[in-house]
């Protein structure tokens, strides 16, 4: 009798002996605060993005918040963010006073959709941040960041999800004022938890690594504090972790690829994609009865879920709702993402594509958002 396939959980990272090496390694120096590891990960963030600078903190939450203490955002500022998504983005802003406008997002990208945009701007808009969702760095992120700049609006650009990924020559956390990255486990390269902000401003960068190090990132040698902040900064074991996997990053990426081009296979015109030639960070499908999907695949030893929502859904944003978010709705009421962690081999993605498949259930065919 065959033993019944394993689970595949939902996220599953994929992390070599060289990993443990390297934390080992730095645990030997004696020397696990942020320090000459820290440093050298943010400026391996930074190169990979293409610009000057990069300030690695605890998490890509965090980084957010840092983004806007960074641009001089104040307490009842308002800053447009998208509809449908990760809790995180809102709760980044929302938990120092800024406040949120949700944008409808366009269905095919899953990204603000610019003439909603421009609609939704006030006299009080401070701040916009576009959110690249699953990676996707198209012409719609383009556009958003030439009419901040024709607006004197700074763009906050979360590219928590799209390490790696780029669009006609320019790289994911480039395209505004500033960007942010995550490394939870969910992401191509992880250090558990952990974040950065990137920017080509030093001013920008020095105010980040003002704020997340007590104000002054000096005052071990002087003894003196300039201005306000706070403890954010993050570690060298954690720096050496990241850097590990940095250095086999474009492997990462293709193993990305892989898998999803194996799941494709199975699946082609019903799953969610992003410009480039690239992998989605997530693995989504849309489907009628989404939950009974989930529960089907799980049966099978599939670990899918229905992961985001309408933010005005949440009960602490309801207020934020109202007509206008059919977008948003439609893609909390029959998104399914399907497992996506870097663990996953082709013949993994094979065999979700051929579950989904074996559940008879009716998905929708999507249109590409290139």
């Amino acid at each position: 009798m065959n033993a019944p396939a394993p689970m595949l959980p939902l996220v599953q990272p994929w992390l070599g002996p060289e990993c443990a090496d390297a934390v080992r390694d730095q645990i030997v120096t004696g020397f696990l605060g942020p320090g000459k590891a820290t440093a050298a990960f943010g400026a391996r963030l930074a190169e990979i993005a293409g610009i000057a600078h990069g300030v690695p903190t605890v998490s890509g939450t965090v980084a957010l918040t840092v983004a806007a203490k960074a641009l001089g955002l104040e307490p009842g500022d308002e800053i447009l963010v998208p509809a449908y998504g990760v809790i995180s983005t809102i709760n980044a802003f929302t938990s120092v006073g800024l406040v949120p406008r949700l944008v409808e997002i366009d269905f095919a990208t899953g990204c603000i959709d610019v003439a909603q945009l421009k609609a939704r701007l006030t006299p009080k808009t401070k701040a916009v941040c576009f959110v690249d969702f699953s990676g996707h760095t198209g012409q719609v992120l383009v556009e958003v960041a030439a009419f901040c700049r024709e607006q004197g609006l700074p763009l906050i650009e979360d590219a928590a999800c799209a390490l790696g990924q780029h669009f006609e020559g320019r790289n994911a956390g480039s395209f505004g004022t500033i960007g942010c990255l995550s490394f939870s486990v969910a992401k191509v390269m992880t250090t558990g938890q952990g974040g950065a902000v990137l920017t080509q401003d030093k001013a920008l960068a020095d105010k980040a690594a003002c704020w997340i190090d007590h104000g002054d990132p000096d005052w071990r040698q002087t003894n003196t504090h300039r201005h306000i902040g706070t403890n954010l900064r993050f570690n060298d074991i954690l720096a050496s972790f990241g850097l590990s996997q940095l250095q086999t990053l474009d492997q990462r990426l293709e193993r990305k690829r892989a898998a999803f081009a194996a799941l494709r296979e199975e699946l082609d015109g019903y799953l969610f994609t992003v410009p480039g030639g690239e992998a989605p960070l997530h693995n989504i499908v849309f489907a009628d009865e989404p939950a009974a999907l989930v529960r089907d695949l799980r049966a099978q030893g599939i670990g899918a879920a229905q992961q985001y929502r309408f933010l005005a859904n949440n009960p602490v944003y309801a207020h934020l709702g109202g007509e206008g978010f059919d977008n948003s709705r439609r893609w909390e009421a029959q998104a399914v993402y399907l497992p996506f962690g870097l663990g996953l081999m082709q013949e993994d993605g094979r065999r979700i594509g051929h579950s989904v498949r074996a559940t008879g259930h009716r998905l929708h065919r999507v249109r590409s958002g290139n």
